[in-house]
């Protein structure tokens, strides 16, 4: 019995001393990886305002927008947008004209799965959207990337991700902008 309590403190002690550990090792990387998270999205924004520069942001602007940003000059608007792919929650920029057309879009924050969810990362995958949402509606199926269909297989949930994302933010740009 007496053997059994000294393993159980031992392994308590072990465990107290891993959680202490660990602690420490997050309040000192918790700062480095907003400071990163920050420095991406200040990076993706000067991409996405496509020779315009970004105002400022507005958080919580409409269901499913984190953040926008006017693009000054009446350029469009960059959005921040909430989605959901195979691996949960995902964070996508995107820019849009003022007609509620695609010009860049970035897959931001993602727990998409290696080799296939983790191609939309590439901004080769995201360039299958830019156009669409203007007069040309942005895809909703693989069956509508025609060519491009074979870029998102594998990858379905994410695809559908993404594009809910992109539709609502046309749609909104669109409602925004009164058209």
């Amino acid at each position: 019995m007496k053997e059994m309590t000294d393993k159980a403190l031992r392994l308590g002690i072990i465990g107290a001393f891993a959680a202490l550990l660990l602690a420490m090792v997050n309040n000192i990387t918790e700062p480095l990886i907003a400071e990163r998270r920050a420095l991406e999205l200040t990076e993706a924004l000067t991409v996405l305002a496509v020779n315009g520069t970004p105002g400022a942001a507005e958080i919580e602007p409409a269901p499913g927008v984190t953040q926008r940003w006017p693009i000054k000059g009446g350029k469009g608007w960059i959005l921040e947008l909430r989605g959901t792919g195979y691996g949960g929650p995902m964070t996508i920029v995107a820019s849009y004209d003022i007609d509620g057309s695609v010009m860049v879009a970035r897959l931001m924050n993602n727990n998409e799965t290696v080799g296939f969810g983790k191609k939309a990362e590439d901004p080769g995958y995201m360039k299958i959207f830019v156009g669409t949402g203007g007069e040309r509606t942005v895809p909703r199926t693989k069956a509508d990337l025609g060519s491009n269909a074979d870029t998102v297989s594998g990858a379905t949930v994410t695809f559908a991700g993404i594009t809910d994302a992109l539709r609502t933010g046309s749609d909104l740009v669109k409602e925004w902008e009164g058209r």
